[in-house]
């Protein structure tokens, strides 16, 4: 069963944060998965992308799920939108997308998408074939905008696209198990799998945080 079925994911993740512990009420996880929790007291801090943040209009958009991939599109929109409505150009606003919970997987590179079955572990398809994704099918294919990858929103338009990485190293540790490699492994790969432009942070709560203090309004990403 992947997590993405279970009827209280966000719940159970949250829950086994909270708690510290390794065994969740759904009985998911073993006494492996304490090791991987053990890691997340000195998660690495990074704040570059807090200056980033500029102009006059600011908003941060708060990704929990996958969503279908609208996540980042609604930043694009937020740009597209207030550029059009005041006269202004990407210079004058900044949009923020911090993908966290459930949506952290959608900032990893197709390798990753594929060694750590993670269509399966999301219970994303891909339309081409019907299949549990074995590519991250989000990264070029976002809605209302043919062609466009995430790095390219974030290298052309100067979207800010943050990681969680309590998400990152609570996720990999339960697809290790999945796929027979040790968790500190399965984290390594993940950071070293995201994609190219993609920030960090200790936390997507943190970084919601952050962009929040650096004058960004909220809107919740899905």
């Amino acid at each position: 069963m992947s997590l993405a079925s279970s009827p209280t994911p966000r719940r159970g993740f949250l829950g086994s944060i909270a708690a510290g512990a390794a065994v969740l009420a759904s009985g998911r996880w073993s006494t492996a998965h304490a090791d991987v929790l053990s890691t997340l007291e000195s998660p690495p801090v990074g704040d570059e992308w807090v200056a980033k943040i500029k102009g006059q209009h600011k908003q941060v958009f708060d990704c929990v799920m996958p969503n279908d991939g609208w996540g980042p599109t609604f930043g694009l929109n937020y740009l597209d939108s207030t550029e059009q409505a005041k006269k202004l150009t990407d210079k004058d606003l900044t949009a923020v997308v911090v993908m966290r919970h459930m949506a952290m997987p959608l900032t990893l590179n197709d390798a990753t998408w594929a060694k750590y079955k993670i269509g399966e572990f999301l219970n994303v398809k891909d339309a081409k074939t019907n299949a549990p994704a074995t590519r991250n099918i989000f990264r070029d294919n976002v809605p209302l905008r043919p062609g466009l990858t995430y790095e390219q929103m974030m290298t052309n338009r100067g979207l800010v696209m943050v990681a969680c990485n309590l998400a990152l190293t609570v996720l990999s540790g339960m697809a290790a198990g999945k796929v027979g490699v040790p968790a500190e492994q399965a984290k390594k790969d993940w950071e070293a799998g995201l994609l190219k432009g993609v920030y960090l942070a200790p936390s997507g709560v943190y970084a919601v945080n952050r962009a929040q203090e650096a004058g960004c309004s909220y809107c919740y990403g899905g």
